[in-house]
């Protein structure tokens, strides 16, 4: 009020001064009464109406803000509602002009939001049909003349990146399989005998529409054509098959069998047509050679017989036919089809047959690695020769059992498959390889006896003409010379036996004994000579029937010579150390009855 107040005295006190002037001019000039109160009511009626003007323009102004706030009252509400927001209220606080105001920035604000998610909601629907447009799919449906929610805007953002990764994959996956297919056709040959075929080998890849159902298509002729691949392949082994085999029993040369190949690579269908060709004048020839061919065919029955593990009895069956000597096209016929029946025989069994040979391998590598074990002449290594021969002992050691494992699980699952027993060689195959680890057993005993017969030879034949020298026999033939005889040789051998034999009985006495005569040693290798003699006769008998065992005889006192080793073990007897027990060895050796000492 003060400010009003403050306001209506200035305007008082200048209305007073202004009229104040007006009178005293209206004096000067001389102005009569009724024209100065007519002024007068003039300058009150123009101030009264300056004022009204005044006051209707603010009136104005005032309902001006009033239908603004309205106005925008009601576009923010509509707004709010379109984007889903809730409705804006204005504080109660706030005047006029600032609640226009207020009203004015948030409509903006609004507005700016709704232009902004149009905007987004625009770009993201043209991707989003464009991308359902090549993958053939259902654009992501928001209703139109709608402003969409922020959550509409992510879920089709989702949408249209999970549209973008899925044709990348389609895409990848369609150029994958489009190389796959042309490298197919190129291979074979062929020409694109579809439209769809034409449509995916000749267009541009932008073109390709990539819808599932096109992908469907294109993952199947993909296959169709692996597939038909695959035969031709087969079909193109098979024929190559037949066709070294023809040669083989028509004993093609190598040259023109070389010539031949020479161009002939891959499964091509003028590849096919040569084979076929060659076959067609390879069966005109092997009827001109029938025995050549019936005798390879057996040869390569054998073969396969072997490979399918097949017992006596299996071929016995085709013995009769397998032995027949008129050559005939129904002779050959017959041998192609018994061969043709293994030959399916091995494929049905294929993975269980190779695991079978695979064992049997490593069986027969274990038996070498042990021959070449025995071999006296494997300790001149060269180039470590015994490290990698015990690598591979130890290699073999380790894979036969895990092996055989897994053989013995392959035809468990065969026989529980088919319900019957899988034979090998007539026999289940647990019994098969019991009789094979039997065999292998009995063979290692019998070698074992064997070397104790040659080893218990030996020593009788070295204690009857002497143990071989140890001299390297090039540097013996050096020491000797050219004038003596092999009779002087003999008889030198002879006097050194005897004087290494006197030498170790004299070792056998003892202090008690007296020296015996030259005659009486004389007299007693004269004996010796004689029993000996007599024993390896007797000898050559028992050692054909007999096992030696050299811990047997110790054991049991058995005085025979096959029971007192090698000549060296007998060197060792006669050693100081072994004095206690010489007297009977020495007379063990001398006389079998009688001690002559």
């Amino acid at each position: 009020m003060t400010e009003r107040n403050r306001i209506k005295g200035e305007v008082v006190s200048s209305l007073d001064s202004a009229l104040n002037k007006l009178y005293t001019i209206w004096d000067v000039i001389g102005i009569a009464d009724d024209a100065v109160k007519a002024r007068a009511e003039t300058v009150s009626l123009h101030l009264t109406n300056l004022l009204e003007e005044m006051v209707q323009e603010e009136d104005s102004l005032r309902q001006r803000l009033q239908d603004s706030i309205s106005q925008y009252l009601d576009q923010v509400k509509s707004i709010c509602q379109e984007l889903k927001l809730p409705v804006y209220t204005t504080p109660t606080s706030l005047t006029m002009i600032q609640k226009e105001k207020d009203l004015r920035m948030k409509m903006e604000a609004l507005t700016r939001e709704k232009n902004n998610r149009m905007a987004e909601m625009n770009t993201l629907k043209e991707q989003d049909q464009r991308l359902c447009e090549i993958l053939c799919m259902t654009p992501y449906y928001i209703p139109s003349g709608t402003v969409p929610s922020k959550e509409q805007i992510k879920e089709l953002e989702k949408h249209v990146t999970t549209l973008q990764a899925q044709k990348e994959k389609r895409h990848a996956d369609f150029i994958s399989t489009k190389k796959s297919i042309v490298k197919i056709l190129n291979e074979l040959e062929q020409d694109p005998d579809s439209s769809f075929q034409k449509e995916v080998v000749s267009e541009a890849e932008e073109s390709f529409i990539l819808s599932s159902d096109n992908l469907d298509k294109l993952k199947a002729l993909q296959q169709q054509l692996t597939t038909q691949k695959a035969e031709i392949k087969q079909t193109c082994d098979d024929l190559w098959l037949s066709v070294k085999s023809l040669w083989d029993r028509l004993d093609i040369s190598e040259s023109e069998r070389q010539q031949f190949c020479t161009g002939k690579e891959g499964y091509k269908s003028k590849v096919l047509q040569a084979l076929r060709e060659e076959i067609l004048r390879c069966e005109q020839l092997k009827l001109q050679n029938i025995q050549r061919f019936v005798e390879g065919i057996r040869k390569e029955l054998t073969e396969w017989w072997d490979k399918c593990f097949y017992s006596a009895d299996q071929r016995e069956h085709f013995e009769m036919v397998f032995t027949e000597e008129e050559f005939t096209e129904e002779l050959l016929g017959i041998h192609e089809r018994e061969l043709e029946k293994v030959k399916d025989y091995y494929q049905q069994n294929r993975e269980l047959l190779d695991k079978m040979a695979q064992r049997e391998s490593l069986f027969k590598d274990m038996l070498e690695a042990e021959k070449k074990a025995r071999d006296p002449n494997r300790f001149n290594n060269r180039g470590g020769k015994l490290l990698q021969e015990e690598k591979a002992r130890k290699k073999i050691a380790k894979d036969l059992p895990k092996v055989e494992e897994t053989v013995k699980a392959a035809i468990a699952e065969w026989e529980k498959e088919n319900a019957r027993t899988f034979l090998v060689g007539g026999v289940n195959y647990d019994t098969y390889i019991a009789e094979q680890w039997q065999m292998y057993e009995e063979s290692k005993v019998k070698e074992k006896e064997q070397r104790h017969i040659l080893r218990a030879k030996q020593t009788v034949e070295e204690m009857h003409y002497g143990s071989k020298p140890t001299t390297p026999v090039k540097r013996r033939f050096q020491q000797q010379t050219p004038t003596k005889t092999p009779q002087n040789k003999q008889r030198k051998v002879e006097k050194t036996f005897i004087a290494s034999v006197r030498m170790k009985l004299s070792v056998c006495k003892t202090p008690k004994q007296k020296r015996r005569s030259s005659r009486i040693h004389r007299k007693i290798l004269s004996e010796r000579n004689k029993m000996v003699k007599s024993q390896v006769q007797d000898q050559s008998h028992m050692f054909s029937r007999t096992t030696v065992s050299s811990g047997d005889s110790a054991v049991s006192g058995d005085s025979s010579l096959a029971s007192t080793g090698s000549y060296q073990d007998f060197a060792h007897g006669l050693a100081p150390n072994a004095r206690p027990n010489c007297r009977s060895s020495c007379a063990m050796i001398l006389s079998p009855k009688k001690n002559l000492f």
